[in-house]
């Protein structure tokens, strides 16, 4: 068993999708359709799940101000947050990377991609020997390690913020 990934998702269609092919995958499975919801379930759950799969989209909370809920909150704040949406435009997944997503997926998607995208950052937070997400560390600073990685959307990679001698940051390097 591969660990448990929650889909957040308000269309059925593609919460059974998904759904079935992470299963089928290895993986459990919890689905959830009202963001509200999801954020409870999850914040009581014995044992946070290894991945949240997010669409965009959703009433209530939308799946930007979910992933900045659930970044707050320190036992949930390493988990790897994939936000899915039709809408994949640079816009969309340049906010997704400053809420703290860890992946953005472009809906429709290709579910062989999707289960390898959720086997790579479910296999990267795993603890040495172990399938479980790793402990839960004190939360920490939100956007500014954000914007010194490096980026990437699809071919080109996005200049990162050049350190300047008053502490503050260049927008380009």
């Amino acid at each position: 068993m591969s660990g448990t990934v929650d889909i957040i998702d308000d269309s059925a269609v593609c919460r059974l999708i998904i759904a079935l092919a992470l299963r089928r995958a290895g993986f459990q499975v919890r689905c959830h359709s009202d963001s509200l919801a999801a954020i409870q379930a999850i914040a009581r759950a014995e044992e946070p799940p290894a991945l949240l799969l997010i669409d965009l989209m959703l009433p209530k909370l939308d799946g930007y101000e979910l992933t900045l809920l659930i970044r707050k909150q320190p036992r949930l704040s390493t988990i790897p947050i994939v936000l899915m949406s039709a809408r994949h435009g640079l816009r969309e997944r340049l906010r997704a990377r400053l809420v703290g997503a860890s992946a953005f997926l472009a809906k429709p998607f290709d579910v062989g991609h999707l289960v390898a995208l959720v086997r790579r950052l479910t296999t990267a937070s795993a603890p040495p020997g172990g399938s479980a997400a790793p402990p839960m560390p004190s939360p920490a600073p939100l956007v500014s390690p954000l914007l010194h990685a490096p980026f990437t959307v699809g071919s080109q990679t996005l200049p990162t913020p050049v350190p300047m001698p008053d502490g503050g940051h260049r927008p380009y390097s």
